[in-house]
């Protein structure tokens, strides 16, 4: 395994992570230009039927599952550095294909390059990010990298739904070269970092005794395993129910233009960036079940104002609809530095890499469990029955987080002693 030497602690922000922060801005942005219109540039522009442009998100979400447990041992076994090369690397080269996809075929070709490229990119990230702080600033340096990454693709979702037509298919192209050069751009970055960046330190690996420990050590964590199956609970209802659950109920149920949906996703993105640093003040030195459990309750508050929704009409409905989603950004500013902070604080430094992927594949079963559930209750006329599910399994969540508190130490809940400040300015 790749080792550098121990560094000192620091209280300020180690200038590898301000770079670091250089290339997550530059993808964050080339991803913003994309994201929220592959469905229509498939189903719409490249003429995909709407079923299988569903089957082919399910099948990407199956990839990740059954990759995401390579990426965390390549991670463990040659650090993150060369993990995330390779994985910027796919994506660029997959990114940028997809500008050539003709038909069904080539999608599914294309998509199942850039999710097998990148299994282990976003756990190498969180595991360097981990390594080049000291332990106390990673709540802060958690929410700045999710702050950076919602501002990227909130202006990047602005430009591009003022460049893009769905008559003119060269449009679109443009945007995906202009994503893969993004990540060129972050493949520089990470590139630029010296050989060895966020690999375990050589003390920790001196002080390995015995063979090298496996999924079979992660797996048999108790806490661990208590924090994915909440997080599975927590994001099904939650995240998962963002895209396709929230569009279909308010498009189709609560009346709401289509073309208002840009400003309910607009407000979330704006309480994500103004609220972010509030809440990291917020957050120090409180137990971080407590902030998950937080968190879980305003996700239900926000469900339930969008599930009212239904009963109002008009511009009253659009209005329910935006404060919701933008309620919803305010939980994201509590989930985003505290739930990885309590998966890296659990893990030992020889199986990070296993103990982040671990917690990235919650996201990939939430993500196929979540619109499925979503596409057969609201297209079957169950749509109350969808709000009763995202508002009392976010609730379900929440009790789950208060009763996790007696499972960890006082340390991994991040109530030791007062930390100190990390500045984020040079």
């Amino acid at each position: 395994m790749p080792l550098v030497p121990e560094q000192p602690v620091a209280t300020r922000l180690d200038p590898l992570v301000k770079r670091l922060f250089v290339g997550i801005a530059f993808s964050s942005l080339g991803s913003g230009l994309t994201m929220p219109f592959l469905y229509v540039y498939l189903a719409q522009v490249r003429g995909i039927e709407t079923a299988t442009v569903g089957l082919l998100f399910a099948w990407m979400g199956l990839l990740g599952f059954i990759g995401s447990p390579l990426g965390g041992t390549l991670i463990d076994r040659f650090g993150p550095r060369p993990v995330m090369i390779v994985g910027l690397t796919a994506e660029a080269l997959g990114v940028a294909s997809l500008a050539y996809v003709q038909n069904t075929w080539h999608a599914f070709i294309v998509a199942s390059f850039i999710t097998l490229g990148t299994v282990g990119l976003y756990p190498a990230a969180t595991a360097m990010l981990t390594r080049l702080v000291p332990e106390d600033a990673r709540e802060k340096v958690y929410g700045f990298q999710f702050m950076l990454l919602n501002a990227g693709l909130g202006v990047g979702g602005m430009v591009s739904g003022m460049l893009i037509h769905i008559d003119d298919v060269s449009s679109f192209e443009r945007l995906y070269f202009l994503d893969a050069l993004s990540y060129v751009a972050y493949i520089v970055v990470v590139v630029s970092l010296p050989r060895g960046t966020g690999a375990m330190r050589k003390k920790d690996a001196e002080e390995q005794i015995g063979p090298q420990p496996g999924w079979g050590e992660v797996l048999r964590d108790r806490t661990l395993i208590r924090v994915v199956t909440i997080s599975i609970v927590m994001i099904t209802f939650g995240y998962a129910q963002f895209e396709a659950g929230f569009t279909a109920y308010a498009t189709e149920v609560a009346g709401v233009p289509a073309r208002m949906l840009g400003w309910a996703f607009g407000a979330n993105t704006a309480a994500i960036v103004v609220g972010q640093l509030v809440a990291l003040r917020m957050i120090k030195g409180r137990r971080r079940t407590s902030m998950l459990a937080l968190c879980a309750a305003i996700w239900s508050a926000s469900w339930a104002v969008i599930g009212f929704s239904d009963a109002a009409s008009g511009w009253v409905a659009v209005a329910m609809v935006i404060f919701g989603l933008g309620l919803f950004g305010l939980g994201e500013t509590l989930w985003a530095p505290v739930a990885p902070a309590i998966i890296n604080d659990l893990a030992t430094e020889e199986l990070r890499g296993r103990y982040n992927a671990l917690q990235g594949m919650t996201w990939t079963v939430a993500m196929i469990i979540g619109p499925a559930l979503s596409g057969l209750l609201i297209g079957n006329g169950h749509e109350h029955v969808w709000v009763a599910c995202t508002v009392g399994g976010t609730a379900l969540a929440a009790v789950l987080f208060l009763n996790l508190r007696r499972h960890l130490t006082p340390a991994q809940e991040g109530i030791g002693p007062a930390p100190e400040d990390l500045t984020l300015a040079s």
